[in-house]
C-alpha cells in the first residue's frame, strides 16, 4: 500500500533557503467549476530549489500574507549573511597583512640587532 507524503510548508525562516511565493493560474478538474468552462483559478505557490531540482508547494490563500512576509525575512537574513561573510573575509586578509608585516619588521629588527653586536 503506498502513503502519500504530505509536502509540509516551512513555517519559519532559518528553514527556507531561497525561493518565493508566486500566483499561477491553474484548473482544480471540478466539473461544474468555471475552470471547466475555460475560466482558470489564482493559486498560490512557494517556488524554492531542493538538491538542484525545482520544486513547489501550495500555499493555502489564507496563509499567503504570512507566508510572503517569512520569505521576505529569509531573503533579507540571506542578504545579511552574504554581508556579514564578506566583511569577516575582509577582516581575515587585513589581518593576514598585519602580521606578515609584523614578521618582516621582526626579521628586520633580528637583522638589525645582529649587525649591531658583530
Amino acid at each position: 500500500m503506498k502513503t502519500k507524503t504530505r509536502k509540509v510548508l516551512p513555517k519559519m525562516v532559518g528553514e527556507i533557503q531561497n525561493g518565493g511565493v508566486y500566483s499561477q493560474r491553474v484548473r482544480c478538474g471540478k466539473s461544474n467549476c468555471k475552470c471547466a468552462r475555460g475560466e482558470s483559478h489564482t493559486a498560490y505557490y512557494f517556488f524554492t530549489r531542493c538538491r538542484g531540482k525545482p520544486v513547489k508547494f501550495y500555499v493555502r490563500k489564507a496563509e499567503v500574507k504570512a507566508f510572503t512576509e517569512i520569505a521576505k525575512l529569509a531573503a533579507l537574513n540571506r542578504a545579511q549573511k552574504r554581508l556579514s561573510v564578506k566583511e569577516s573575509n575582509k577582516l581575515f586578509r587585513r589581518l593576514q597583512e598585519v602580521i606578515r608585516d609584523s614578521e618582516t619588521l621582526k626579521k628586520s629588527y633580528q637583522e638589525n640587532y645582529k649587525n649591531e653586536r658583530s
